[in-house]
């Protein structure tokens, strides 16, 4: 079983590299905050919000990168870049948080298996999205399947983006 585990993981991983632009896209816009006057946030919405607080906690994390609360994102200047953990499942609240985060010109990354549905306007900045995959991997002998890879593809996507990110404010 660890041995089909670790095979469908590998394909996780795969299909996240896949998204390379995006993810050295997502890296320039937030090295953007660390190299000039802002800072990097991290938040999500209640299902990810532990991930969010442990990601950043992570060694390879740089200074200048921390969570910040759901409701705190509005505190974020057009200086700052904000990174959100997302299932595409926010709620309505949360979903118009996000487009005052836009109108605010704040640029946002967004990371997860889904993506909340926003409208743009002309000349407002859409946000960068790098998808994970979410649906279970290791099949069971009754035809089922188990072992959703969420949350390990968010952190792999979220490590590939610092490795980048550090790459660039080294330069």
């Amino acid at each position: 079983m660890l041995k089909m585990y670790t095979t469908q993981l590998q394909r996780v991983f795969s299909s996240i590299q896949d998204q390379e632009e995006e993810i050295a896209d997502s890296a320039r816009l937030l090295a953007q905050a660390l190299v000039g006057e802002g800072e990097i946030y991290v938040s999500a919405s209640r299902r990810f919000a532990p991930l969010a607080a442990a990601i950043v906690q992570n060694q390879d994390t740089p200074d200048g990168i921390s969570c910040i609360s759901w409701t705190d994102t509005i505190k974020v200047t057009a200086a700052d870049r904000l990174l959100i953990l997302t299932n595409g499942k926010e709620t309505n609240q949360e979903i118009e948080d996000l487009q005052q985060l836009l109108t605010l010109n704040i640029p946002l990354v967004l990371l997860g298996p889904g993506h909340p549905d926003l409208s743009f306007v002309e000349g407002m900045e859409e946000p960068i999205m790098v998808t994970t995959p979410s649906s279970p991997i290791v099949p069971a002998l009754d035809g089922t399947k188990s072992g959703f890879p969420t949350e390990l593809g968010m952190i792999y996507a979220y490590q590939a983006m610092i490795f980048q990110l550090l790459e660039i404010i080294e330069e």
